[in-house]
């Protein structure tokens, strides 16, 4: 489990930040529509810990977008980051079709608040068995096994869009 501090994510998001007794980050809108944000441990990339990272719309409805659910996401992303220097490993959800709009959406929010040259962000997209599936890493590019990091996505992901039939 990812211990981030509070108080430093608080400082720079729109919406309060809670740590669940999960371990999961969890805010809620001023709509009322609850979110949680966690980090999973996944196989290293370039010999550095990687983690996935999970956001969920607890709530299961339709909303209108709130630019304040971006702010408070990178903020718990900004907050990884400056306690690690890990990979971050994003893999959009596939279970409703919509995850090409997802992987958009997500890495939009990267282009539109992060500082130029900030990060390097490798992504990859396949159809396996009939799914769409998107996934990117992002690293900071002061990480020193920034290299081996992205050389060792590359050959993943080519390896498993090789070895799977497209759709």
């Amino acid at each position: 489990m990812i211990r981030l501090s509070l108080d430093h994510i608080n400082e720079q998001a729109p919406y309060y930040v809670m740590l669940s007794p999960k371990g999961n980050y969890i805010f809620e809108t001023e709509r009322g529509i609850h979110y949680s944000a966690s980090f999973e441990e996944d196989n290293p990339f370039g010999g550095c810990d990687t983690y996935q990272f999970i956001i969920d719309k607890i709530d299961r409805v339709r909303s209108p977008h709130d630019p304040k659910v971006e702010e408070t996401i990178l903020a718990i992303i900004y907050e990884f980051f400056s306690e690690k220097q890990n990979v971050l490993l994003y893999i959009c959800d596939s279970s409703d079709g919509r995850e090409a709009n997802r992987n958009r959406l997500f890495l939009s929010w990267f282009e539109k608040h992060t500082q130029p040259g900030r990060f390097t962000i490798c992504t990859a997209n396949a159809i396996v068995e009939g799914q769409g599936f998107y996934a990117a890493i992002i690293v900071e590019n002061t990480n020193p096994k920034l290299s081996d990091i992205t050389e060792d996505f590359i050959s993943t992901a080519r390896a498993l869009t090789e070895n799977k039939p497209q759709g």
